[in-house]
């Protein structure tokens, strides 16, 4: 299989339900590509990076008339001094309770990100220094092998989402536990054509993507207060065939959606 374009995940669409680094380790939690995997190069995004910072977010995920909601805390709980200097990033699993949301204990991933994060020019997998997956409060630090040299995981990393347009769609104001947060939104699109060749033709998959965000300052990380990924693939012979019928239309949409941050986060994953 060969791509016809500069964009370059097989599928954001198939594999943004973070078939990334934080499938391969984590149960299937949708969207978080859309945070630290999607827009995290886009110089009008915000970028902050402040220790004890915390952001919980509700992603859900529509496929084929199937939908899954999870629940997600990404906390930022330390800054790395030493060389190569850091930050260590919890993403952990939320549940509800009668008094709210708590953090399902002993489970999560723990990332080691490096200061290039910052510079946005560097590919995700060289931004990851280590990763460790909590299950069962058991941590265990997964090889680079397992997470790096991976195909599914490696091309998750090294993806860069390269927009065709990218659109200022003006301000407005979104509500996260009832405070108001002065927004800005961008509408990013992609377009990418996968080519199998056959014995007596070609199959083309075409995907289009719409990613919509609406970002402030005030929040941490990517300042993500929604984001929205929307994604048709649709396949077609060249030439066409009687014997043969391409799969029909496959449309994904992802969301994620600001519930409350904060600034004294409390580290989750530690040895007790």
């Amino acid at each position: 299989m060969r791509s016809e374009s500069t964009y370059r995940p097989a599928a954001l669409g198939a594999t943004l339900a973070v078939s990334l680094l934080v499938m391969a380790v984590m149960p299937p939690c949708p969207a978080v590509g859309l945070d630290l995997f999607t827009l995290w190069r886009q110089p009008m995004i915000p970028l902050h990076m402040i220790p004890g910072s915390w952001a919980d977010y509700k992603l859900v995920t529509l496929e084929q008339g199937r939908q899954s909601e999870n629940l997600l805390r990404v906390q930022c709980v330390e800054r790395i001094e030493e060389a190569p200097r850091g930050w260590i990033v919890e993403l952990l699993h939320l549940q509800e309770v009668e008094d709210g949301l708590v953090v399902v204990p002993g489970e999560g991933l723990r990332l080691y990100l490096s200061d290039q994060l910052l510079r946005r020019d560097s590919e995700l997998a060289q931004v990851v220094q280590k990763v460790v997956r909590w299950q069962a409060g058991e941590p265990r630090e997964l090889l680079p092998a397992e997470w790096r040299d991976d195909p599914l995981v490696q091309s998750s990393l090294t993806r860069e989402f390269v927009p065709d347009e990218i659109a200022f769609l003006g301000e407005t104001v979104r509500v996260a536990r009832a405070r108001k947060l002065d927004c800005d939104q961008f509408q990013l699109t992609a377009a990418d054509t996968q080519v199998v060749d056959l014995p007596r033709g070609r199959l083309e998959q075409i995907t289009h993507w719409e990613v919509t965000a609406a970002v402030s300052a005030d929040i941490p990380f990517l300042g993500i207060a929604y984001a929205a990924e929307r994604s048709r693939a649709e396949s077609r012979l060249d030439p066409p065939s009687d014997r043969f019928t391409p799969p029909p239309p496959v449309t994904r949409i992802e969301t994620m959606e600001l519930i409350a941050f904060g600034n004294k986060a409390i580290p989750a994953l530690v040895a007790r």
